[in-house]
């Protein structure tokens, strides 16, 4: 347990297997869990839910934390996962977790951001030449003009990656190498996912405009709720079992870590997105088992500042996301952890549903290859 969260508090990229938390439990285990998760050692019991923090960090991409993304997996029969967002580096946090590749089919994106989105090209060209033949399947919001919503955004992905798609031809991986994009709604509260017994709903929140939303996945009668980016907003003040709400340091402190005016940077933590204080205050009228600060640049100058804020006005268990931050989540207990990944591991396969041959023919080499090789 750690005693403080300050600036002396020791951090994940720096070698703590330890959570930025006070309380890294709330409730009574069933079990005993590892005090770090190792890869593969920790199959999920029926009626678990266990969320893993790939992407922690804010628009600023640092070798520290990888952009926006949650990793959620569930204890059903099927071994499904899903991905809420998708930001740069994220995906090398979930290769390193040595959870099957061909599992990579479910992501639900809260807005279209380039930092919730920069591994999207990743996920359904590489990992399919990695060993996924299902396509992903793709939520997003949907939008006030068709070209602003997740349907356009998805075409035009494919667009720019023809070349990619074309040298696929020939490869098993090809039937994977696409999109499947089902828009959800931007302005209210809607069910877009129930299968396995998994249901997932999405609903608006507060960013900048129209087009941004929020998931709640609810499972074997436990919850989590994912707010993406937000200002503080009603819609998803519900009960959870874990509340991961986007939070970003107070204004004095971003404009000092930035070198923005003060002015901006109220501009930006206030009426973008949610400062600590209102963090906290979201927290306190959600009542969730445990809360999570999340999408914040962590580092030396901002966790204690950050978590005193927020206990200004929340006293229950919440912890400062950073990368790998897992939590398992039982009817018993909520349980918070780090994990540890494997960096050099191959992408490990599971049962998948295509097992056709390629989609098309490879191309013959142009004839100006035969002089241009070099054979021996």
């Amino acid at each position: 347990m750690t005693a403080e969260v300050d600036e002396l508090t020791e951090l994940a990229y720096e070698g703590s297997g330890v959570p930025l938390t006070t309380t890294p439990v709330a409730g009574t285990p069933g079990r005993a869990y590892a005090p770090v998760l190792e890869p593969g050692a920790e199959p999920l019991a029926s009626g678990e839910i266990r969320v893993t923090i790939l992407g922690s960090g804010d628009p600023f991409v640092r070798a520290s934390q990888s952009s926006a993304s949650v990793l959620i997996e569930v204890g059903n029969a099927e071994g499904d996962l899903f991905f809420f967002d998708l930001g740069s580096g994220s995906l090398a946090n979930f290769n390193g977790l040595r959870l099957p590749v061909t599992a990579t089919t479910k992501v639900f994106l809260s807005h279209l951001h380039a930092d919730h989105v920069g591994d999207m090209p990743t996920l359904v060209w590489s990992l399919a030449k990695a060993g996924r033949r299902d396509p992903v399947e793709v939520w997003g919001p949907a939008a006030e003009r068709e070209p602003l919503g997740t349907c356009a955004y998805t075409a035009h992905l494919e667009a720019a990656h023809a070349w990619d798609m074309e040298s696929m031809c020939g490869h098993p991986g090809q039937s994977g190498a696409r999109m499947i994009t089902t828009e959800v709604p931007y302005d209210t509260t809607a069910a877009v996912y129930e299968r396995n017994g998994v249901k997932i709903s999405s609903f608006p929140v507060l960013h900048i405009q129209n087009g941004a939303v929020g998931y709640r996945l609810d499972y074997a009668g436990c919850a989590v709720v994912f707010s993406g980016d937000t200002r503080p907003c009603r819609t998803l003040v519900d009960a959870a079992d874990l509340l991961i709400h986007e939070t970003f340091p107070a204004a004095a402190v971003y404009a000092k870590k930035a070198g923005v005016p003060l002015a901006f940077a109220e501009q930006i933590v206030n009426g973008v997105h949610t400062s600590p204080s209102m963090a906290g205050e979201v927290f306190h009228r959600a009542g969730a088992r445990m809360s999570v600060m999340w999408h914040l640049a962590v580092d030396h100058q901002t966790v204690g500042p950050v978590y005193a804020e927020m206990r200004t006005q929340h006293d229950g268990p919440v912890v400062i996301a950073q990368d790998l931050t897992v939590f398992n989540i039982t009817k018993e207990a909520v349980i918070a952890r780090q994990a540890a990944i494997d960096p050099f591991v191959w992408p490990v396969t599971g049962p998948t549903k295509q097992t056709g041959p390629p989609m098309s023919q490879p191309h013959p080499p142009p004839p100006w290859w035969a002089s241009a090789l070099i054979t021996d």
